[in-house]
Formats: C-alpha cells, sequence, structure tokens
C-alpha cells in the first residue's frame, strides 16, 4: 500500500470508490482484504506514523460517568493501525450464547447468528496473527493442541474452560501484531493510505440517505472533500458515533440518529484482579491454568487456559457472561524480558548481567517451551486472579457531544459510560465459583479481595479496558440500532460502520477476533457493492 501526507496530495487526487476512514484492526483489514482489486481504495488515518501529542488530543473526552482507567482519553489510537498500537494480542471467541436473546439479559440478542460468522474466523485469524479462527476454546481445545483432556474435569454446570490465543508479529516474535507496521509491505496498487488527515464532517445529499463526501483536514485546518462511491467508517466506539453525530449539516441529529440510537448502548469490559494466588505454591495450578503453546497451521502460538461461567449458570442465577484467569506478575527483574530487549538488538549491560543472574530460570524456560510445549517461566512478582466481564445493554449509556470542539473545531465527545449491580453480581459470584473449583480440584485456590467476596458491600475496583462497544449497535428495526446485518448505517444507501461499535452486545471476550471477522466480511460486501 502507498502511504502519503494529506499535505501532500493535491484536491484532484481525493476520490476513490471505497473511502476507509480509521486504519485500525477494521479499517486495514478491509483495505487488505480489497488489495488486487479493480477497486481504488482510499484510507483516511488522523494520525501519522507516530503518536504526537497535538494529534491525540483530537481524541479528549469529557468523562461525567463512571469511572475509566483513562479519564481524558479512551482508546482509539490516532496513528497509522489504530488500536492495534497498543492491544495486548489476546484474542477470544465470543460464544454461542453471546449471540442469544436471553430473558435475564435486558437488550440482549444479535440479529445474525454465530454461525454466519464461521466462515470468515480463518482469514481473519491470519490478518490478525494467531493460528487459527477457531475450534480452539472449551474442550475442543485439547485435540487441537494434541493432548489428552484432563481427567479432573470442571464442573460444566458451573465453569467451562476458556481459552484465548495470543496474536504474534509476523516479524517480531516477541510481540503481538501492529498493523501499522507492515501496510507499506502490502503489494497494493489500488490501496492508498493518507496519514494526518482527520475526517471533520460527513456530507449527505439533500435527502441525507447518501453519502457525498467526507471533509477532511490535517496540519491545515482548512477542509477539504473527498469524494468516493462507498464509505466505511471504522474509527472505534467512541470516534464512529461521535462523527455521525457531528456530521449535522442535513439534520440537527447527525446521521442515522432519526431514532436518536446513536452513541447509546455504551458498553466496555469491566476488568480487573478480584484475588491473588501465592506464587510460591502455584506451580500446579500454573501448569493447568496457564500457558499452553500448541502447533497450528500458521505456525506455533501460545494459548492461555482460563474459566467462564456455564450457559447453565447464567441461566439459572441471571448473570451475565464472565470469564476469569491466572494472571503472572513478572518481577522487576524477571530475566525474560531482558532476554528479549537483547535478542531484538535493544538490550544493554543491566539486561545482560539479569540474564546471565538467573541461568537457571531461563534454562528451565527453554525446557518448557521445547519439551513441555508450556509457557516460559517468569520470576514472579504475584500472581492475580483476573476477571472481565460483559456489560448489560443500557440506552442511557452512551455518547453525545460538548459544546467544547478540538482544534478542527469538532466538538468532543462527552462519556457517560454506566455500570450495573448485575454486572457486580455476575463478577463476585463468579469468582466465588472459580476458587471453589480450584480447591474441589485439589489446586492451590486464590485469595479474593474483599471487595470481591459475596458478601461484601464495598465497590468493586474494576475499570473499563478500553474495549468501547455497542455504540452503533447492529439491529433490523432502525428504531432498536443504527446498521443492519449488513453493517449499512439504516436509511443511508452508501455509508457502512466496522468494529466493535456495531456489537449488541459484548459477552466477554476480547473484541478483536471478532471485529476482525465482521470486517472480512464487510469487505466481501463491498466487492460486490461498489
Amino acid at each position: 500500500m502507498r502511504i502519503d501526507e494529506l499535505r501532500t496530495v493535491g484536491d484532484d487526487e481525493l476520490s476513490a470508490d471505497i473511502v476507509i476512514i480509521g486504519s485500525g484492526p477494521a479499517g486495514l483489514t478491509i483495505a487488505t482484504e480489497l488489495a488486487g482489486t479493480p477497486l481504488r481504495v482510499l484510507v483516511l488515518e488522523s494520525g501519522g506514523l507516530t503518536a504526537t501529542e497535538e494529534v491525540d488530543a483530537l481524541a479528549d473526552i469529557e468523562n461525567v460517568g463512571a469511572r475509566r482507567a483513562q479519564s481524558d482519553r479512551v482508546a482509539g489510537d490516532r496513528i497509522l493501525g489504530g488500536a492495534s498500537h497498543t492491544w495486548s494480542g489476546r484474542c477470544g471467541l465470543l460464544d454461542d450464547l453471546d449471540f442469544s436473546c436471553r430473558p435475564w439479559v435486558s437488550g440482549s440478542g444479535w440479529p445474525i447468528g454465530a454461525a454466519l460468522l464461521e466462515p470468515y474466523l480463518a482469514r481473519a485469524a491470519e490478518h490478525i496473527g494467531i493460528g487459527c479462527g477457531s475450534g480452539f476454546t472449551d474442550d475442543a481445545f485439547w485435540q487441537l493442541a494434541g493432548r489428552p483432556q484432563p481427567a479432573d474435569a470442571l464442573d460444566p454446570t458451573r465453569l467451562r474452560p476458556y481459552f484465548w490465543q495470543i496474536s504474534r508479529d509476523p516479524v517480531d516474535p516477541f510481540d503481538c501484531k501492529r498493523f501499522g507496521a507492515h501496510v507499506k509491505d502490502l503489494v497494493a496498487p489500488n490501496v492508498r493510505v493518507l496519514i494526518d488527515a482527520t475526517v471533520t464532517h460527513i456530507d449527505t445529499d439533500p435527502e441525507g440517505t447518501r453519502v457525498v463526501s467526507v471533509q477532511v483536514a490535517g496540519a491545515d485546518p482548512r477542509p477539504r472533500p473527498v469524494r468516493a462511491a462507498v464509505f466505511v467508517l471504522a474509527t472505534g466506539g467512541i470516534g464512529n458515533p461521535r462523527l455521525l453525530l457531528a456530521s449535522r449539516r442535513s439534520g440537527p441529529g447527525g446521521i442515522g440518529n432519526r431514532h436518536d440510537v446513536v452513541g447509546r448502548y455504551l458498553m466496555d469490559h469491566r476488568c480487573g484482579a478480584v484475588g491473588a494466588l501465592d506464587p510460591a505454591v502455584a506451580n500446579s495450578a500454573l501448569e493447568r491454568f496457564g500457558k499452553y503453546v500448541v502447533k497450528t497451521p500458521h505456525g506455533k502460538r501460545t494459548f492461555l487456559h482460563g474459566v467462564a461461567l456455564s450457559p447453565k449458570i447464567q441461566e439459572d442465577e441471571g448473570l451475565l457472561n464472565c470469564a476469569l484467569w491466572l494472571q503472572e506478575v513478572p518481577a522487576e527483574d524477571d530475566p525474560w524480558e531482558s532476554v528479549k530487549q537483547l535478542l531484538r538488538g535493544r538490550g544493554d549491560r543491566h539486561d545482560a548481567r539479569v540474564a546471565v543472574s538467573h541461568a537457571g530460570l531461563l534454562l528451565a524456560g527453554a525446557r518448557a517451551r521445547l519439551i513441555e510445549h508450556a509457557g516460559l517461566p517468569h520470576k514472579l512478582d504475584r500472581i492475580e486472579l483476573r476477571c472481565m466481564v460483559e456489560q448489560l445493554p443500557n440506552p442511557n449509556s452512551r455518547v453525545t457531544l460538548t459544546d467544547r470542539t478540538d482544534r478542527l473545531s469538532v466538538p468532543l465527545s462527552r462519556i457517560d459510560w454506566r455500570v450495573n449491580p448485575q454486572e457486580d453480581t455476575t463478577v463476585r459470584r463468579a469468582a466465588a465459583v472459580a476458587v471453589e473449583e480450584f480447591a474441589r480440584l485439589g489446586f492451590p485456590a486464590p485469595t479474593l479481595h474483599d471487595w470481591a467476596r459475596m458478601d461484601s458491600e464495598l465497590p468493586l475496583m474494576l475499570t473499563d479496558w478500553a474495549h468501547p462497544t455497542g455504540t452503533t449497535r447492529m439491529s433490523t428495526d432502525p428504531r432498536d440500532g443504527v446498521v443492519d446485518t449488513d453493517c449499512r448505517v439504516h436509511g443511508m444507501a452508501n455509508l457502512f460502520v466496522a468494529g466493535s461499535p456495531v456489537f449488541p452486545t459484548t459477552g466477554h471476550a476480547n473484541p478483536t477476533l471478532t471485529i476482525v471477522a465482521l470486517a472480512v466480511r464487510l469487505a466481501d460486501t463491498l466487492r460486490t457493492f461498489a
């Protein structure tokens, strides 16, 4: 793909068949899927090749809701590659239950099912840098890994095994896939990326049913029109509704907002450590509920074994979907970080000393990885029992606009993120069940923090996980959502939305695998649409 700065491009070059706004995993996946087609594709990225404070400030927010990890910023990195610049690389599958209408979860239910996404998961896996797109969680993992299923099974009425994959960059084996780093290497004469190109407004025809252009600005705040046959909005769970709401020239409510749904149903994943396990007694637990290295069709990949609430207990007790896992927190002098730096050519004498002084641990790590196909043993500061819980879809949890604007005169986002007692109940119950199951199976049981216990009245010490979701949700009825099952904005002929904002519910799983699978599916749609 060709990468240019907006300031170097003439006005006569600002046109394409398909314009993609945003260069995160969703946007770049669509562009990559369309590479080599007759379609002229133009990707507009607000940031550049590196992050800058001036561009980051364009994502400032006003937080009036629940406590967030970053009160003035929220995901949507403004840099080539978008959120993949800072993600952790963890990939999980949504459960079949997540797509269902659950009577005990108000607002639940996708208008598409898990089976519809299944054909796109394998292609998504290649984009993300994981070994396989499906068939790797629950008990299916053991067959994939070529390992016998453990005899000491979890109680299936309470918990089920759950596995995440860890993305691996095709160039740097010590890092997860950073989408932006690979743009320049893709041979795609029909795809062009413009950086430092911030979209400030979406222009429609007088009827407000078709996008005719978008206004784009960079270091020069003078807006310039970009024209195309089709437009894809892929700027994240905050950026997407912000731009739709701010595009008010054809109507005061913005675009796609005839029923006042744009920006509503803001969800995230509430996440954090609910307990701890003493590293001195944790070996058996980590051997079972730790990391596994598995040979896949795309090379060796790392999997993390955790647990999740069973569908039965969710239905019986009115709980949301929730997963837990053991998180190893390395000590400051853990030698593996030093080894990584040395192998990358970035290490120094300190790294060399740390590596040499922990030769025994490094030897054990080589044995664990090469012979036992397990995760590397680290020098640990502590082991946390962490959880990630689904949020209840709430129309009053939302993104609106403030009276303040950024330097390009776009109104800033006001975030009123709501949490719900049903989420608190779910976390406490899931933590208690996990401790009981660890003990029943003969493993050392984590000790829960006081505020995570069932009888506690203390607030849960959890924050968002930078997974803003649901703000342009998918629906068959325009009164209930923003996009249809093809991810096209209701009532708009040529405007599509990509990314987690289209999720009607979040499940507990990290969203990137689903985001990219939906992007692959959307790319197939656009091949024939344009």
